[in-house]
């Protein structure tokens, strides 16, 4: 393997390739289908947490709160009304506090206060409201805090807004469409052109060709897949393994696109091999449209799927490597296999077009 070798070939294709309508596509594409998602769902222009309040006795909690820059607070008259914007999600977090509230905490009484989390929620948005209350508590007493609070899961979780229900498979196309599509073409243009024929009397073997068809292949799946969680929020506690996650995803995107770009003959039977493996492709997305209607263990079906969902833990759920190595561990095993079968495939073609 020359590096110097698959790093000027990886500069043609990089400055030629860019030129491509597939290659200006595979990253606009789904940072438009973001844009739209977001615009859509209000989530571009408003991404502050949203609290609500109900308050029996004007306390000085609920005015400091109100007076936050980083968050909506929104103040009801009961708390049905309060329950009523948590079913429907117009707040995050609703603080219930009783009568006498104030005289209660400074006189040094176990006070209770209920906390109730609507369960379509982020975890970030989650975490910013509850320090914020413990902060103003403990200002106001100028001590350790008595309360016991308790928190309330409002919700169905599974009753997911459309903005979570779109944003798997938005994240899903946004990895997939530049790993496959820009190594696969690439590919089948090569060999049209005989340009890759004429590579096998140069001291270039096809691993080599391969190996930087896939490096840009995984390049463009890695940063769509930032783009898209950058502009959705989406990058959790975990970053860095986030960006792992990516990358395994990336590099299965791109040695699929490889294989079948080294496998068809013309653009037109690319493209219409692509289409028809759509379904399959995107399937997890789809499927993660229903929750309510659609066994969601049907999408583990689909290789994809563990693309996808670890991804969708980290980011929205804050999973950790604990909670999503299952599904890791088996992304790695498909990669594997894909990278062995372009091995085999290399080889082959090697020979053929020598």
């Amino acid at each position: 393997m020359n590096l110097r070798r698959v790093g000027i070939l990886f500069m043609k294709d990089l400055i030629y390739g860019s030129r491509n309508i597939i290659f200006v596509i595979a990253i606009i594409l789904p940072l438009v289908l973001s844009l739209v998602l977001g615009l859509l769902f209000g989530t571009i222009f408003s991404e502050k947490p949203k609290l609500g309040i109900t308050d029996a006795s004007s306390s000085q909690l609920a005015t400091e709160l109100g007076a936050s820059d980083f968050m909506i607070v929104e103040r009801y008259d009961s708390q049905d009304g309060l329950m009523a914007a948590l079913e429907t999600g117009a707040v995050e977090i609703g603080l219930a506090l009783p009568a006498n509230f104030d005289a209660d905490l400074l006189s040094g009484a176990t006070t209770d206060v209920t906390l109730y989390i609507w369960g379509q929620s982020l975890v970030k948005n989650r975490t910013i409201i509850l320090a914020a209350v413990t902060e103003e508590l403990v200002n106001l007493t100028g001590r350790e805090t008595p309360i016991a609070i308790d928190a309330v899961l409002v919700g169905d979780r599974a009753s997911l807004s459309w903005q979570q229900r779109l944003l798997p498979l938005i994240v899903l196309m946004s990895v997939m469409i530049g790993g496959i599509m820009v190594p696969a073409i690439s590919m089948v243009e090569e060999k049209q052109a005989r340009t890759l024929r004429a590579l096998t009397v140069t001291p270039m073997s096809m691993g080599e060709v391969f190996l930087t068809k896939g490096l840009m292949g995984v390049l463009l799946s890695v940063f769509s897949g930032v783009a898209i969680l950058t502009l959705n929020g989406g990058w959790g506690p975990s970053p860095a393994l986030l960006l792992v996650v990516l990358a395994l995803g990336g590099t299965l995107a791109a040695a699929f696109g490889v294989l079948l770009g080294s496998r068809v003959k013309d653009i037109h039977t690319l493209f219409a091999v692509i289409k028809a493996m759509g379904i399959l492709l995107y399937a997890p997305g789809l499927i993660a449209l229903f929750p309510d209607s659609i066994p969601q263990w049907i999408a583990r079906l689909f290789p994809t799927y563990y693309v996808m969902q670890p991804v969708m833990d980290i980011s929205q759920r804050g999973a950790g490597l604990g909670d999503i190595a299952f599904d890791v561990i088996i992304l790695a095993v498909i990669t594997a296999a894909l990278i062995a079968a372009l091995g085999v495939t290399a080889d082959r073609l090697q020979v053929q077009e020598a």
